[in-house]
């Protein structure tokens, strides 16, 4: 399976890396990776390559071009991070 996504970061930001989820917190497989979408976005995936969620706030200011996933929590919190080092906390 392919996923379209626009990961032309330019020249200032940092690439994009994916991250599985570490644990088996559902029967289904997910990653997450950072977007240059406008508002700034955070997506999750399934394993299937089928967009699950896009995580958007007010706090989510600049490209989160390092996400991941907590891995030990009950339910998925995700973390990204921009070039300046600033992370976003989304439960």
């Amino acid at each position: 399976n392919s996923i379209r996504h626009d990961n032309q970061t330019g020249r200032w930001l940092s690439t994009f890396m994916a991250r599985w989820h570490p644990g088996t917190f559902s029967d289904q497989e997910m990653f997450v990776v950072g977007s240059m979408q406008q508002p700034r976005t955070i997506e999750i995936f399934g394993g299937d390559c089928e967009l699950m969620r896009e995580i958007r706030g007010d706090a989510l200011t600049a490209v989160a071009s390092r996400c991941c996933f907590h891995p030990n929590a009950n339910k998925p919190i995700v973390i990204g991070g921009n070039s300046s080092g600033r992370l976003t906390v989304a439960r």
